[in-house]
């Protein structure tokens, strides 16, 4: 419950009214006084485009005001300059958007970036010094552009349309390149100092070692290939485990040192629900509740313990995360 009172509630919702984001819904009889007005979003009234930007290429969805996605594409990254990344954005999103009018652009990174959009830094583009890429992408596509850290806005995604919907305090653990976090508190995202917050890789685990190194997809897949002398995808190892112990010890290994982060999170922030992601996800494919079961050892004593889900997403979920930056920065500017 927000606890809002009803004359708070009509201030902030009605400018949302006025611009057709929200539409009021049939009235709804209430004991005792007048009915209530139910308010639902909009969903068609306005389109955005979300980017995420990887290594290599860049991916993007076109979606409504719901997040349901219309449209999906990716294109390669030929150059991983800021010129480069703003030119690929803008050709992709003109093929996304097609006749439509998009309210706004969200775009995410692996990264740091500050409040105001300022790409601090990004080890997987290169990129040490702070990089201005929203005002380029801006006048390249004619459409506002938020930018923000890909955990945070996959969070966000998550948070309004997923796993965490309904929850006012809801964590999400990334396994891929390397291991990140996001973190909603009192229905609010937590950015941190100069958007830093959710930065757990060099998180020491019980055993001395740092989650990136315990959990990060590159360094248990090379070692699953090691052991099997042969390359194998993320996908294929929960079920090659069954005929090689050795690969059944490492992913068990994976298992707990997730839960044990998981447990870390949630004694420091106390979540509802944590959802474990990202491409790394699906190593856990059959150990869900060797995960959980890490998890509830190290809950605080007295509190129930957060609810775990775990979901392998691909370059679809995170680029929907990137147009949730762009629904929540219209809402709040309407």
């Amino acid at each position: 419950m927000l606890g809002l009172s009803s004359a708070s509630l009509t201030r902030i919702t009605e400018p949302l009214v006025r611009s057709g984001l929200l539409i009021e819904g049939a009235p709804q009889p209430r004991s005792p006084g007048r009915p209530s007005l139910p308010l639902e979003i909009a969903a068609g009234a306005a389109t955005f485009v979300g980017i995420k930007l990887a290594r290599d290429a860049v991916h993007g969805v076109l979606t409504d005001l719901k997040g349901t996605i219309m449209r999906s594409g990716s294109a390669p990254l030929p150059e991983a300059t800021p010129d480069g990344v703003t030119a690929t954005i803008a050709a992709l999103s003109d093929v996304l958007r097609g006749r439509r009018r998009p309210r706004a652009i969200g775009v995410s990174l692996a990264g740091t970036v500050a409040e105001d959009g300022l790409v601090r830094g990004t080890y997987l583009l290169g990129w040490s010094e702070p990089v201005d890429l929203a005002g380029p992408i801006e006048a390249a596509t004619g459409m506002p552009v938020v930018i923000d850290n890909d955990v945070n806005a996959f969070t966000v995604a998550e948070h309004w349309f997923g796993a965490g919907r309904g929850a006012d305090d809801f964590a999400v653990i990334t396994l891929g390149a390397g291991v990140g976090m996001g973190l909603v508190s009192g229905d609010e995202l937590v950015r941190g100092h100069g958007g830093a917050a959710g930065m757990v890789g060099p998180v020491l685990l019980r055993d001395g070692r740092p989650a990136w190194r315990a959990a990060g997809v590159p360094f248990v897949v090379e070692e699953a290939q090691r052991i099997l002398g042969r390359d194998a995808t993320p996908a294929e190892l929960p079920g090659l485990a069954v005929d090689f112990p050795a690969l059944a010890a490492l992913l068990d290994d994976l298992a707990d040192a997730t839960g044990e982060l998981a447990g870390t999170v949630s004694a420091i922030a106390a979540p509802e629900r944590i959802l474990v992601a990202g491409e790394g996800a699906v190593l856990l494919t059959g150990r869900e509740p060797r995960v959980a079961e890490r998890l509830a050892a190290m809950s605080p004593i007295g509190l129930p313990t957060p609810g775990l889900v775990v979901e392998a997403v691909g370059d679809q979920e995170w680029a929907r995360g990137a147009a949730a930056l762009a629904i929540r920065s219209r809402m709040r500017a309407s």
